[in-house]
């Protein structure tokens, strides 16, 4: 569970927008307050139909007002700060234990590479600069990780849950 929640307040709960895009993970507690306010409805993961009782089981709620940003719009601002806290400030080629100062483009900008979440990753200094401007296949480097957004994970136990729900 992520930092941020309630350890005390039992398991998180997936946020969903109006069109069934996960948002974010919240903490249960959180999540009866939405529901009994009139913010958000119980979604059960069967056959995803809103219900307003709270007392039952909860992993979904669904907020009907609300849109998910893009996960473009989740990269503005200050790129660098949330790529090294997603890495965890280390750096991400295998082999090097390094704390990571920098983020670097897997494909570089001058071979078409782009600032998407799936093309930055958290590095040292030294890798950074021994990789130059080649991709790690070319300076025969290994990622320890395949980089992925931010609500990669979300998507990952929304499936989870729905694939659950259908064998039961």
């Amino acid at each position: 569970m992520p930092p941020h929640l309630d350890r005390h307040s039992g398991s998180a709960v997936i946020a969903v927008d109006r069109n069934y895009v996960p948002m974010m993970e919240i903490a249960r507690r959180k999540a009866i307050r939405a529901v009994a306010t009139g913010r958000a409805f119980v979604l059960d993961p069967a056959t995803l139909e809103r219900h307003g009782d709270f007392r039952a089981a909860m992993s979904l709620i669904i907020y009907p007002h609300a849109q998910a940003l893009a996960e473009s719009k989740l990269l503005m601002g200050r790129v660098e700060r949330r790529v090294m806290k997603r890495d965890h400030h280390t750096c991400q080629y295998e082999g090097c234990g390094n704390r990571a100062t920098t983020v670097d483009h897997v494909i570089p900008i001058c071979q078409g590479g782009r600032t998407t979440w799936q093309n930055l990753v958290a590095a040292c200094l030294s890798c950074n600069q021994s990789k130059g401007g080649r991709t790690p296949e070319q300076a025969s480097m290994r990622l320890k990780r395949i980089p992925r957004g931010p609500r990669a994970h979300l998507f990952e136990r929304f499936e989870a849950i729905l694939k659950e729900a259908s064998a039961a």
